[in-house]
């Protein structure tokens, strides 16, 4: 077999094996981006099942900073006039409600039917900037949930009172805070609606869906956005380059510039994972690393071999090179993860 056909095979294997390992809970995207808390996972908001009774809705959004992490507080206020009925307080609010004296809320989890899908569609397809973010978590859409229920009555006329929720946090890395969102919708008519803090860079669309009212808002960390975006920068460029040449490597067989194979395939480990957008867990890294590694090293000898076998010498040198890659990834990957 030609030489040169026979070592961009032996590459394409290699390649192959990488794209394999993708398939284990490893080598994941979720590895990189999670959701920080439950909590945080619904929409925010006010069903009500007569909107139409509903008059002079205002909220006012402004985020409170606790010793731990940001609360939004929502301060309401509405007018009703109808018969009896009911408004339901959509996700999972974190302290105590006050609404009075006379009104009695009832607990009960339920999860609501109607347009939110939709609402999630237009929100993580087109509203938010860091949609392609949200997407790599495992569930990213807000869940239509509610756990309280207030009666309604035109006797008390107007209503006022204040529901705080924590934001949904999405973590770079399970540590880096990248985002802070939250989604209000209502199916009453809003006569106003105000958010205290200046949104500056970050995003506060809004819009209507399917007979609700939707203002949402994403509070970005640019600065963990610039240092994610120039890691993966490098890592794209750092993988595209020891592809390109390992192919150059592959034309001009030169004996020695072919010592540079297992440097170019440890680099291509290193940054093929993130090429790919995915991530990788502290077992993956020692665990699959060197195993790879163990692999590359082995074909970077036979590339330079005019025969496809090892001799015993050259497997014990390949694990003694698989060693020093293990090292390398130590100092380089796991012990950075510790702080």
């Amino acid at each position: 077999m030609n030489k040169k056909l026979k070592n961009v095979i032996l590459f394409g294997i290699f390649i192959l094996f990488l794209f394999i390992s993708t398939f284990s809970k490893q080598f994941d995207s979720s590895n990189l981006w999670k959701d920080a808390n439950d909590s945080g996972q619904g929409f925010n908001g006010l069903l009500f099942k007569n909107p139409i009774d509903v008059s002079n809705l205002t909220i006012s959004r402004s985020i409170e900073k606790t010793s731990s992490k940001n609360l939004i507080k929502y301060d309401i206020e509405f007018e009703y006039s109808g018969e009896d009925s009911s408004v339901r307080i959509l996700g999972t609010p974190v302290r105590q409600i006050f609404f009075g004296n006379s009104v009695e809320p009832s607990h009960s989890v339920v999860e609501l039917k109607g347009d939110y899908d939709n609402i999630n569609a237009k929100l993580f397809n087109e509203k938010f900037s860091l949609r392609d973010y949200y997407k790599k978590t495992q569930d990213y859409n807000f869940k239509a949930i509610s756990q309280i229920r207030v009666p309604l009555t035109s006797e008390d006329s107007t209503y006022s009172f204040t529901v705080y929720y924590e934001p949904r946090e999405l973590l770079y890395r399970g540590k880096d805070l990248v985002s802070e969102s939250s989604a209000f919708i209502t199916n009453a008519k809003v006569d106003k609606f105000s958010n205290a803090q200046k949104m500056g860079d970050n995003e506060n669309p809004t819009f209507s869906q399917g007979g609700f009212y939707v203002n949402a808002q994403e509070i970005k960390n640019n600065s963990a956005i610039s240092r994610i975006s120039i890691f993966n920068n490098l890592s794209y460029i750092i993988f595209l380059a020891s592809t390109i040449l390992v192919f150059a490597l592959i034309w001009l067989d030169n004996k020695k510039l072919n010592k540079l194979y297992p440097i170019f395939l440890m680099l291509i480990i290193l940054t093929f994972y993130r090429f790919l957008g995915k991530g990788s867990t502290t077992l993956g890294i020692l665990v699959g690393y060197p195993i790879l590694g163990y692999l590359g090293i082995c074909i970077s000898k036979l590339m330079n071999k005019d025969t496809l076998a090892l001799s015993k010498q050259e497997l014990k040198q390949s694990l003694a090179y698989t060693i020093v890659f293990f090292v390398i990834i130590l100092i380089v990957l796991i012990i950075p993860r510790a702080f």
